[in-house]
């Protein structure tokens, strides 16, 4: 048994969990749109339990449809949704998990797609600037409806065989409305008042808890902060958590941010502070005498270890980190942890996937969302399979590969690996999609793939090595159109200057090209003293950024006095005697008689785009068993990249 306070047992009224890790809500979307337990509910949470998480929290629950938020949420509206529910939680009971439902409405942050205009409530009318959603306020006659809502779906919980069940006083849902002075402009006994605003979260938890019985865990999930004017701050958590543990609630939740005004800090994408709510947490932990757990990028089990042995916490709540390694809890166990697969906080294959209807996956691991269809079978002949291109794509579907019995071999023209992906780790707020390449580096070598480095493969050289199957990654390179008088100009790729091929020694840059790149790029050399100017034709910024990573970084250039700008179409350079470069530019779209845009150039960064690298692909054509994929195809995400080699690894 390991002894270390994060695998110790913990007790929630009448449940004890084998250890101190929580896997806090998700959204996954992989429901039907009744609302029903599909397969791939069921497969996804299985595969969580086997991975060792002491307690597993379902997705929200929505408890009435006009609290929808996707379109494939699950719900426990319904009493015929009952045996799917059941059927889940006895299959994450046979793999040895214990589950808790997350029952929610999401009043004014519903998605408004789903819920029609009358039937779109809150505790007041207050417009929820994330869906531009402005409901009605609940009547009085109708408060008590709502309550029994939540009522009625925790019985339906309790007749489901769940542990436990959560209740959302947080992330601007419908108990958070009528609890924030933001959001509660009411005049009668539910505003006003910290007892006012709470008198509704009250009762809907004594509705609760006459549901389950005396001895069924409800555990609250609370803001530590909302990050809003007007909002909840820590000394009222601090109150309210006083006041939950005399109404009888069994266990905390600590979160922060509302789905309406602070996403960010309600989803923690790449740019949000790691762990910072530990220390908040621990003001709270000091009021009550109930377990208290804390979430917020809280990724690697140090982070965890010490948050407990600080006292700032009971348990420790990770949510993504669990789409990245279901294995988490049993390989920091087993003090394996160089074998985890760190969750970057991306937002690439989870929210991403899920805003497209998709379902939750994750960038760095395929099998997420996947685990009811796709299996990862042993070869009966193993066959010689030669890989080409050492970027995730490239090393993903090597070690996949290998690990069904192939004998897997390596090349990569640099002197590292990594690929496009030792750029990205440059990037302010991106240093943790390193672990990827770590961790993939570590998979090589575990399952014994020869790696050869500093070697360019040519179809002469694969016709001499005779492998049974090629897979071809050789991704893309730097797309620099033929501006006339570039060639003149101290200038560079943002790829090369990322990679560390090259540097900036001049104190501004003129960057073509404000797609992701170019505009991360431009951040990296502003904290670096670096004047940045970004130009683009077309009038999208960072197109393919995350929206709320996007957000994030738009404010951080605005604070580094970044100058970015659209509409603009870069046409020549011109270089003086004295080496002074000058961009002509003219506007776009392209206006009769306009005059041309001039900007002084120290240092030109090119940061247009890419285009696939397809020299050994088209010197194989012809060949059997070539196998082609990430950007050597077509320049894409990583998410694509890393899909295709798994795919190719897992069927060569």
């Amino acid at each position: 048994m390991n002894e270390e306070l994060l695998f110790q047992p913990l007790t929630i009224a009448s449940l004890e969990l084998p250890n101190r890790v929580l896997m806090t809500t998700v959204k996954l979307g992989y429901g039907t749109p009744q609302g029903e337990v599909t397969e791939r509910h069921i497969a996804f949470y299985v595969r969580r339990a086997e991975g060792g998480v002491g307690l597993i929290t379902t997705e929200p629950l929505y408890i009435h449809p006009n609290g929808r938020e996707l379109p494939t949420q699950l719900g426990v509206h319904d009493d015929g949704l009952v045996d799917g529910l059941r059927r889940l939680t006895e299959a994450v009971h046979a793999a040895g998990g214990r589950m808790m439902a997350h029952i929610n409405h999401a009043g004014r942050a519903a998605n408004p797609k789903l819920v029609p205009e009358g039937e779109r409530v809150s505790a007041s009318d207050v417009l929820c600037p994330a869906n531009q959603v402005l409901p009605r306020a609940l009547t009085l006659e109708e408060i008590p409806t709502y309550v029994n809502y939540f009522a009625r779906a925790a019985g339906r919980v309790r007749a489901a065989e769940f542990d436990a069940i959560e209740v959302p006083f947080s992330h601007g849902y419908l108990i958070h409305q009528f609890l924030s002075p933001h959001t509660n402009r009411r005049d009668d006994e539910y505003g006003g008042s910290f007892e006012n605003r709470l008198r509704f979260g009250r009762e809907v938890i004594a509705a609760v808890r006459e549901a389950v019985g005396e001895d069924f865990p409800i555990i609250v999930r609370m803001n530590a902060q909302d990050y809003v004017e007007g909002g909840l701050t820590i000394e009222d958590a601090e109150e309210l958590a006083f006041a939950l543990e005399e109404i009888g609630v069994d266990a905390l939740s600590i979160t922060s941010g509302t789905m309406c005004e602070s996403v960010p800090y309600c989803l923690y994408p790449t740019g949000t502070p790691r762990a910072h709510l530990l220390p908040m947490a621990a003001r709270i932990r000091q009021r009550v005498s109930i377990p208290v757990a804390v979430a917020g990028r809280i990724r690697t089990p140090d982070v965890a270890r010490e948050a407990l042995a600080l006292g700032q916490a009971d348990w420790i709540g990770l949510g993504r980190p669990f789409l990245a390694d279901p294995d988490w809890v049993r390989k920091t166990e087993a003090g394996d942890e160089e074998a985890i697969l760190y969750c970057a906080a991306c937002h690439q294959g989870c929210l991403a996937e899920l805003r497209r209807g998709h379902g939750t996956s994750c960038i760095f691991n395929p099998l997420t969302g996947r685990e009811a269809e796709v299996q990862i079978t042993s070869v009966e002949r193993p066959r010689r399979v030669m890989v080409v291109g050492g970027g995730p794509g490239g090393m993903e579907a090597a070690i996949i590969a290998a690990h069904r019995g192939h004998h897997v071999t390596l090349y990569e023209q640099d002197d590292r690996l990594g690929g496009r992906f030792r750029e990205a780790v440059q990037v302010p707020y991106k240093e943790e999609f390193a672990d990827l390449i770590r961790y993939q580096q570590v998979q090589l070598q575990r399952t014994g793939v020869e790696v050869h480095l500093n070697t360019r493969v040519t179809p002469e050289m694969v016709e001499a090595e005779a492998p049974d199957a090629v897979v071809v990654a050789t991704g893309a390179q730097p797309v620099v159109p033929p501006f006339p008088g570039l060639e003149e100009t101290r200038w560079m790729t943002a790829y090369d200057l990322l990679d560390g091929k090259v540097e900036v020694t001049t104190s501004s840059a003129f960057i073509v090209g404000a797609g992701t790149t170019g505009m991360e790029t431009a951040e990296y050399l502003a904290r670096r003293g670096v004047k940045c100017t970004v130009v683009k034709r077309r009038p999208e910024i960072g197109k393919r950024l995350d929206p709320l990573a996007k957000a994030l970084l738009l404010r951080r250039l605005e604070s580094l006095g970044v100058d970015v700008r659209t509409g603009v179409e870069v046409v020549r350079f011109e270089t003086d005697a004295q080496g002074r470069t000058t961009v002509i530019a003219r506007p776009w779209p392209h206006q009769e008689k306009a005059p041309e845009l001039h900007f002084p150039a120290e240092t030109v960064v090119i940061a247009m785009g890419l285009r696939a690298d397809r020299s050994l692909a088209d010197g194989l054509a012809g060949r059997p068993n070539v196998y082609t994929i990430g950007d050597c195809v077509e320049p894409r995400e990583a998410l694509d990249a890393i899909y295709e080699g798994f795919e190719v690894g897992r069927t060569v």
